[in-house]
């Protein structure tokens, strides 16, 4: 779907920069593109790699707009999934009335939790991370501070935001005596809950 689209947005794409923005090795592009071109997907005109153009035909416009709506199908049917695996961990918030959130770890499981909760409209005022390098950047518009900083933020809950770090993480927070701590718990059947500590 991506080669199509690079495509769709610029002809005369180098299949170094397809490779690169693809994130694969130059010969697997040089082979979808065969692929492509076999297919009806897309023409290629040019005497050379150097000044090779290509053009997506009507099949393959279609092609990819079939692979669009494919892929937002999938990416939807995750996310309810997602949500769907959550649904213990706003039991919890709502129960205990846990309504500002402050998430430990901006990583990619703090990304995933942050739009998550968001969702529901559960506030969430801010990432702790133990990073020097992510300290005073932001994540999807949240700041993200060093741990110490979490002693002048007034919240509800202390969320890790980690699965395979929770109890390395957990221990620094209760070193460095943060409060209203909570992990995350996934059980046999991928239920998340939160757990109190």
């Amino acid at each position: 779907m991506t080669i199509l689209k690079l495509i769709s947005q610029e002809n005369d794409i180098s299949q170094e920069t397809m490779a690169k923005k693809v994130g694969v090795v130059p010969s697997m592009i040089n082979k979808y593109l065969k692929d492509f071109e076999e297919n009806g997907n897309i023409i290629k005109s040019g005497e050379n790699k150097r000044n090779m153009s290509y053009e997506l035909t009507e099949a393959g416009k279609k092609r990819l707009q079939f692979l669009t709506l494919s892929f937002v199908d999938e990416v939807s049917e995750l996310y309810t999934e997602t949500k769907d695996s959550f649904k213990k961990v706003f039991q919890t918030l709502k129960k205990d009335n846990l309504k500002d959130i402050l998430l430990y770890g901006a990583g990619v499981v703090g990304g995933i939790v942050l739009k998550v909760l968001k969702d529901e409209n559960i506030n969430i005022i801010g990432f702790l991370d133990d990073s020097s390098l992510k300290q005073g950047d932001r994540l999807q518009g949240i700041d993200i501070y060093p741990p110490e900083k979490a002693k002048e933020l007034i919240y509800d809950a202390l969320i890790i935001a980690s699965f395979r770090k929770s109890e390395k993480i957990l221990e620094k927070a209760t070193e460095k005596n943060l409060e209203k701590l909570y992990i995350f718990k996934i059980d046999d059947e991928g239920n998340i809950s939160l757990e109190g500590r």
